[in-house]
């Protein structure tokens, strides 16, 4: 099965490759979709990472900040943290390409989703440090 999660990594990537193909596609795909697409298939993702450009995968990014915040938000955070942990390279790379109002954005939603899931009303600093 690995085998087929690799060629098919591969093949994803280099789709993703091709320059407003997956931009073009993001427009009519709802994000929750591919949310659960990813949180469904987390190995292939870490995959599919080793194939495609950074540069290209930012440029998308930047075209449609409003579908990688919804995206962001229905992601499974453990799930693809340890695809990002496995594709370190890649992620800084990713970084340094897109457009820093996009990212503050998405680091914003994820932000937003560590206080949701974090936040506990109601407990002081002793109970939170309280054995």
């Amino acid at each position: 099965m690995s085998e087929l999660f690799r060629k098919i990594g591969a093949i994803g990537g280099k789709m993703v490759n091709k320059e407003g193909l997956v931009s073009g596609a993001m427009s009519s795909v709802d994000p929750r979709v591919v949310a659960n697409a990813i949180n469904d298939n987390v190995e292939m993702m870490g995959r599919v990472m080793s194939y495609i450009d950074p540069k290209i995968l930012a440029d998308v990014v930047n075209s449609n900040p409003d579908f990688m915040a919804k995206l962001i938000k229905n992601l499974d955070a453990a799930a693809v943290a340890n695809a990002m942990n496995r594709n370190q390279k890649f992620i800084t790379q990713l970084i340094e390409n897109t457009n820093p109002n996009v990212f503050s954005r998405s680091v914003n939603v994820v932000f937003n989703k560590i206080r949701k899931a974090t936040y506990r009303p109601g407990l002081t600093i002793s109970e939170d440090t309280e054995e």
